[in-house]
């Protein structure tokens, strides 16, 4: 497993980045679910007797998240990934198991990120919950804070897994003989957890915890929660909670679409609801690195154009696709690039004016306009459907039905949130639509496709190094 530390900056408190890389274990190649280590550490390094100290944990845990390389930014994250997995991206390399649906269990993927990111948020949440010597609002922000990141995990670990083992626990004696939870409890805890945030975090506001307005959205408030409610909800078919999550962003002064297309994906951009700073040189979202073409897919270098099937998605006169959409011509050949983040490798010197955005406005508009459609309020689905299609320079939808619109929802979810952290895959999944796009799609990649593969393997030496977990099926 392969991580490195070329920049040590971070959000909060940059000196003490080495809490959270010592937390998370990343010295060693070889993991499982006792990573990390014991809870006493945490107390002879005094970590929790210090507001600043404190602080570098949870600031420490989002730069983890940021690193190129991880599960939300550069060419392993989710988005690149899934969308290889899916119907979105096309490789030209040989060998990647992601874009012929061919994952075994000999491969790690994102398991031991996971694990080892929620070491660090229990970690956190226990030894903020015992502190007795911090400044009692930071404490309480910190806390939200760490319950907000471990939902966040935790629920992309269930969409990527299914069951999972609900690891709450700092204790290597626990987490070495834990068995998986169903996927329903985890998401009961996620639940919990979003709820504790949300009546914590600030409202309708970013700021430092010395309560300095901060000029990025770089640490989550408790839109944010609601943003996160919103996609949980949604997932499991709670529409009457999805709407009003998404209403409660929605409602929201903070929070505008960007009526500029090319301003969305800025790191000043006001349809923003939560983004992570990068801490790679030269990079700001490590994405782009592999999805702008500047020539040809060689079969050597990670380079992703975009699917015919993505591209033929889009409607005539998509402003989206004008401005989202890039265009290589090599030759005879042309292909089309995913074009939402603008900057590749950024020399020296030149301002990130981009970061990874893992939560936005839009997505909050047409969760609300599926949940909507859901509970067949059909005028108040298609309103939100048309805010989407107008500001891409579309006309208002014409489905009238709720099967229309649900699946002219789908397909604007589809050209709206295209190589964003895995939605289109996601989507397939949660929808029932998996098998019927798959079956379809995989062949075109060299695949064969089978309905258990929408799941991924659980890693082989963690079967091996805790009999209690079980594979899932097919692997």
């Amino acid at each position: 497993m392969k991580k490195t530390y070329k920049n040590k900056k971070s959000l909060r408190a940059l000196s003490f980045f080495v809490f959270a890389s010592l937390l998370t274990g990343m010295g060693s190649c070889k993991k499982s679910l006792d990573i990390g280590p014991p809870a006493t550490l945490l107390a002879t390094a005094n970590v929790y007797t210090s507001n600043t100290a404190a602080e570098g944990v949870i600031s420490g845990l989002y730069a983890t998240m940021a690193i190129t390389g991880n599960m939300c930014n550069g060419s392993a994250s989710v988005a690149i990934q899934q969308g290889l997995a899916a119907d979105e991206l096309l490789n030209f390399t040989v060998g990647n198991q992601f874009y012929t649906n061919s994952l075994n269990a000999l491969s790690e993927y994102y398991w031991p990120e996971i694990f080892q990111e929620l070491f660090v948020c229990n970690s956190a949440i226990q030894g903020l919950g015992s502190a007795t010597s911090l400044n009692p609002v930071i404490q309480q922000q910190l806390l939200a804070e760490a319950k907000f990141t471990r939902a966040f995990i935790f629920f992309n670990a269930v969409n990527l897994y299914g069951d999972v083992p609900l690891v709450l626990s700092t204790d290597p004696a626990v987490n070495n003989v834990i068995s998986r939870s169903p996927a329903a409890t985890v998401l009961k805890q996620v639940i919990q957890d979003l709820t504790d945030a949300q009546s914590v975090l600030p409202d309708n506001k970013y700021e430092t915890l010395a309560a300095a307005a901060a000029t990025d959205r770089l640490l989550p408030n408790k839109q944010a929660a609601s943003a996160l409610l919103a996609r949980v909800y949604l997932y499991m078919q709670d529409w009457k909670d999805a709407e009003t999550q998404a209403s409660n962003v929605i409602g929201s002064s903070v929070y505008v679409l960007e009526p500029n297309l090319n301003n969305v994906f800025l790191k000043t951009s006001r349809e923003t609801i939560w983004q992570l700073q990068s801490i790679t040189p030269n990079y700001g979202n490590a994405d782009a690195g592999v999805l702008i073409l500047t020539a040809a897919p060689n079969g050597i270098a990670d380079q992703y154009p975009l699917s015919s099937a993505l591209v033929n998605a889009f409607e005539s006169g998509d402003a989206r696709f004008t401005n989202w959409v890039g265009q290589l011509n090599a030759g005879t050949t042309t292909y089309y690039y995913a074009y939402k983040y603008k900057q590749n490798l950024i020399t020296p010197g030149t301002t990130i004016n981009e970061y990874p955005i893992l939560f936005r406005l839009a997505e909050q508009y047409l969760i609300r306009a599926e949940a909507r459609a859901q509970q067949t309020n059909l005028a108040g689905a298609q309103s939100d459907l048309n805010t989407i299609r107008a500001r891409a320079g579309l006309a208002p939808t014409t489905a009238t039905t709720q099967a229309d619109l649900l699946t002219a929802i789908y397909n604007e979810r589809q050209v709206e949130l295209f190589t964003e952290f895995g939605h289109r895959w996601f989507d397939l999944k949660r929808t029932g639509r998996i098998d019927a796009v798959m079956t379809a799609i995989d062949p075109l990649k060299g695949g064969v496709w089978s309905s258990y593969k929408q799941l991924i393997p659980i890693p082989q030496s963690e079967l091996i190094l805790n009999s209690h977990l079980t594979q899932n099926q097919g692997y």
